[in-house]
């Protein structure tokens, strides 16, 4: 039997009031292992350089988290009260994906993790939904919007052009995409949901959480991707 890929998850980061610990919730374990991987943790005190740290793995997801301080795209932060990352989380995400973003190696990047991949490829961030794109639905606490593939996009083609109703967990977003990023669906709102890199084996990024909802359309097809595809094997759109 083939061993199953290693995919790194990145670790976040939480006081509980005495000391600092290492948290994440376990369906990103548990969707990695239903897609048929193995994962490995990446621990955001890890001191290695992020290329030493990505050693060994086949795929990385790179999970979500709280907000990006706004010195990352030299504007002033919305109205809606932010909950910033840790320091050192964010750090570690960000170093990780301009690491990933330099490489082939596979990565399904979600939530703050596409935020992270698509700042490393040099795109910008809306920083508050609320005040910062008129007639933003509310992306917050898990609640389910339509999100609508674009033409010629592999979400479109898993989908069969139909939009899916998905759950989100964010209020802050891509603005605009780095300029080698393709486009793949955007919510009912009009907000960028998610995006790839045509030019390498899968480095995907999307807002709304597939570890959530491993058995939608906007689950299981990509976290098998990300496996696949860290298996060596091509990225065959599922076409029945």
């Amino acid at each position: 039997m083939d061993s199953p890929p290693r995919i790194g998850i990145d670790l976040d980061l939480d006081h509980d009031g005495r000391r600092w610990v290492y948290k994440n919730p376990a369906t990103y374990h548990a969707a990695v292992v239903r897609a048929g991987g193995l994962p490995v943790f990446l621990c955001p005190d890890d001191p290695r350089p992020a290329g030493e740290i990505l050693e060994g793995l086949d795929g990385v997801l790179l999970t979500g988290g709280d907000d990006i301080h706004p010195r990352h795209v030299g504007r002033l932060a919305g109205k809606t009260p932010m909950t910033l990352l840790p320091v050192r989380r964010e750090r570690f995400v960000l170093r990780l994906a301009r690491e990933i973003w330099d490489r082939d190696l596979p990565c399904l990047a979600v939530c703050l993790g596409s935020q992270a991949l698509n700042l490393a490829a040099g795109g910008d961030l809306v920083l508050d939904l609320p005040s910062e794109y008129p007639g933003a639905l509310d992306h917050s606490g898990g609640k389910r919007h339509l999100v609508f593939p674009e033409p010629q996009s592999f979400l479109g083609r898993y989908w069969k052009m139909c939009p899916q109703r998905l759950k989100s967990h964010h209020h802050q977003a891509a603005r605009t995409l780095g300029a080698e990023l393709f486009l793949e669906a955007r919510g009912e709102d009009g907000v960028i949901e998610a995006f790839r890199h045509p030019g390498k084996p899968f480095l995907f990024g999307v807002q709304w959480h597939p570890e959530l909802q491993f058995e939608s359309l906007g689950g299981h097809p990509l976290l098998e991707a990300l496996v696949r595809v860290s298996k060596g094997q091509p990225l065959e759109p599922k076409v029945d």
